[in-house]
């Protein structure tokens, strides 16, 4: 039986034993015989494993296994020593027993197995491809949007509870890590980070907390996975209870940041608001105002991501468009919020 692994064989992380070890035939042999599996399946008649994506402390492992009428794919993560994979594991059981399993179009993947010795979660793999190559490939994204608006919508109006908490103290604790990683690193642009993180601090102190719902965390493009009727979202390391106007201006963010900030993508977010809206069965008055402060915050989160987590070499025009896209949610806040208390008198 062949077993091509396509990636880059020299890779430090792929040399590791247990990842080697992950993408051997006999170790799917091993976990296809566990309670995990269906124990009637097919005997395995072709294997390969294919490296899709090594990201920090994390890698992404397609497996294609093929039985003697079918073709099965799955999606294998990996991080070194990390628990995160099994809050992922625990996140995707509750949602799947709750609204997003094989009766929906608004899902997550089925979870396989979690083995926590060897920090390895397993699961289906999603049928489509991402809305990000959906905005890349330039076909009209609105239908696409619209879905992810409505998974977001479902999850946000369920009683699921979720381990864990963010809290205003804990978003304002993250925007003083964002500021001082960022006068650091750019000390020509100390003044004007220092000012937008002024602002969006005081901000975020202004807001009046709602309940607390569970959030994805970190919802984003690459993180939804579409089809013409089926919306299925992924990663869920940071899934937590917290501020639903947290996810809506952090997609939001992330679609401008990699989309470009006018044109399609923001006719795509606009659209996305507003279906998220729609299928709100209470409207938050406060939403808005809520979602341009998380949107500002997400800026600023993302030049710490980029430039001092991943230590890429900086862009300083596009560091400057985003403090000033931050600058710009700023101001919408703030009227947001005048015009919220002009109506509330």
């Amino acid at each position: 039986m062949t077993q091509p692994i396509r990636n880059d064989p020299n890779s430090a992380s792929f040399n590791e034993p247990i990842l080697h070890g992950l993408t051997e035939v006999e170790f799917v042999k091993d976990i296809l015989s566990t309670e995990a599996f269906d124990p009637g399946a097919q005997q395995l008649e072709g294997f390969e494993t294919r490296i899709l994506k090594k990201h920090l402390r994390k890698v992404i492992i397609d497996y294609t296994l093929r039985f003697k009428h079918s073709t099965r794919n799955y999606i294998g993560l990996y991080r070194e020593s990390d628990e995160r994979l099994g809050h992922t594991f625990s996140v995707m059981k509750t949602l799947r027993s709750n609204g997003f399993g094989e009766d929906s179009n608004l899902r997550v993947p089925n979870p396989v197995l979690y083995i926590p010795a060897l920090s390895f979660l397993m699961m289906e793999q999603a049928e489509g491809q991402t809305l990000r190559e959906i905005f890349e490939s330039r076909s009209d994204p609105e239908s696409y949007v619209k879905g992810a608006a409505r998974w977001l919508a479902r999850l946000h109006n369920s009683s699921i509870r979720l381990d864990g908490e963010f809290s205003r103290d804990d978003e304002i604790v993250a925007s003083h890590r964002y500021l001082r990683a960022g006068s650091w690193l750019f000390p020509t642009l100390k003044s004007e980070i220092q000012v937008v993180s002024d602002q969006l601090i005081d901000a975020q102190k202004s807001l009046q907390p709602p309940a607390r719902k569970p959030i994805h965390g970190d919802y984003h493009p690459r993180n939804i996975i579409v089809s013409p009727n089926l919306t299925t979202v992924i990663d869920f390391e940071e899934a937590r209870m917290g501020d639903p106007a947290f996810d809506v201006g952090y997609f939001v963010a992330q679609t401008k940041m990699t989309h470009g900030v006018g044109g399609a993508a923001v006719q795509a977010v606009e659209a996305f608001i507003q279906e998220y809206q729609e299928n709100q069965p209470n409207i938050d008055r406060d939403l808005v105002h809520r979602a341009a402060v998380f949107e500002a915050q997400t800026y600023l989160q993302r030049i710490y991501h980029t430039y001092y987590l991943l230590a890429l070499r900086p862009d300083f025009d596009l560091i400057s468009e985003w403090l000033n896209e931050c600058q710009g949610c700023l101001r919408r806040a703030q009227s947001s919020r005048l015009e919220t208390g002009r109506r509330n008198q």
